[in-house]
């Protein structure tokens, strides 16, 4: 277990060490916490911290050992997280039987807690949480792994447990995001999400997450018909970024990316978007279709079949065809190939001929 000269025969705190293989990375302290703080969501993202840097392979191979013990914490966090919401809701749903339910027997942790298969039907009927068959197919799938694992030994192929495992870390994730950081307290939810930013890096580079979210969100948008709105990430770099999603009047104006849930507002996204030795937005960012000044340039979208677009995020469409004219700037259609000026420039340029000063075809 001790991979330094510093285990004290009295025990110790265990702490993370920057150097070694994954199965290195715990070494013993000289002195031990004063207590354990492990509240429900802070214990469970614990957990999840715990999975991710089994699942990472960024520093090594991801092994058998591995997965095994993400798989074990995976279930943990699943337990606590959904806990978590039910508590939320109402503190005896987390009882086995809520009508037994008393205050005491929760404050001191005597209670028989209720299943994660009864945890998801209350988080249905009770709280209106939405939770697809999938999904919960997915986690009695791990429960039963986990069962296993910790009770009989497992045999089976370590990449497709990987896999089931990267479902439900996908479930929870989103669960997190949308069900339980709006129900926190100031000070935890800060904390929480000071925790999940330091666990997005590790997520993307989870090969198995980032498939499974991945074609989940493209299900979505295509079931949504956005797929031409849908624009590459500049944080994550998933085309999971989707614009021009209609939002009533409370919701919150940037545009979530449904990967890492990082937000960009329009004037952001046209910073990040510039073209080519462009400083401040110009009369090159003008939208052909709505006139704002949003439109950027080298953006990929999801129904990528032309390579990098045009892009306005005013109003969230696409222009494959168009590129800068090559008299004043602005936008213009290339699609024939004819010309590199836009319809004013052309006439200008027209006029221009008729005095003998240049001839229009000398653009494009």
């Amino acid at each position: 277990m001790t991979s330094t000269d510093e285990h004290q025969e009295g025990g110790g705190a265990i702490k993370p060490t920057e150097a070694g293989s994954r199965a290195r990375r715990l070494v013993w302290t000289r002195t031990a916490p004063s207590q354990l703080d492990f509240p429900l969501v802070r214990n469970g993202l614990d957990y999840l911290t715990s999975v991710v840097e089994h699942l990472d392979e960024t520093e090594s191979e991801v092994t058998a050992r591995d997965v095994k013990y993400a798989v074990l914490h995976l279930q943990a966090a699943v337990e606590v997280l959904l806990k978590a919401r039910l508590m939320a809701e109402h503190w005896s749903l987390v009882f086995s039987r809520p009508e037994d339910a008393t205050r005491k027997a929760l404050e001191e942790a005597t209670l028989s807690s209720v299943s994660t298969d009864h945890a998801v039907t209350r988080l249905r009927n009770i709280a209106a949480v939405p939770i697809t068959a999938k999904e919960e197919k997915a986690l009695t799938g791990l429960g039963k792994h986990r069962n296993k694992l910790q009770h009989f030994g497992l045999t089976a192929p370590a990449r497709a447990v990987e896999a089931k495992a990267g479902e439900v870390l996908d479930f929870l994730i989103r669960f997190v995001d949308e069900e339980l950081l709006l129900r926190l307290g100031p000070a935890e939810r800060q904390e929480a999400e000071r925790t999940l930013r330091g666990l997005r890096g590790g997520l993307a580079n989870i090969n198995t997450f980032v498939k499974e979210r991945t074609n989940r969100i493209r299900g979505e948008v295509k079931k949504e018909d956005a797929e031409n709105r849908t624009i590459q990430c500049p944080d994550c770099d998933q085309m999971a970024l989707v614009l021009g999603e209609t939002a009533d009047s409370d919701a919150e104006p940037a545009a979530p990316c449904r990967f890492c849930s990082s937000r960009w507002e329009p004037e952001e996204l046209l910073s990040f978007f510039r073209a080519e030795g462009q400083d401040e937005p110009n009369e090159l960012n003008t939208c052909p279709q709505c006139g704002e000044w949003m439109l950027g340039w080298g953006v990929r979208i999801l129904n990528d079949l032309v390579g990098e677009v045009s892009f306005c995020f005013a109003c969230a469409v696409a222009f494959p065809a168009l590129a800068p004219c090559d008299r004043c700037g602005r936008p213009t259609n290339a699609a024939d190939g004819s010309t590199g000026l836009c319809g004013s420039c052309w006439e200008d340029a027209v006029e221009e001929t008729r005095y003998g000063r240049e001839d229009p075809t000398d653009y494009g």
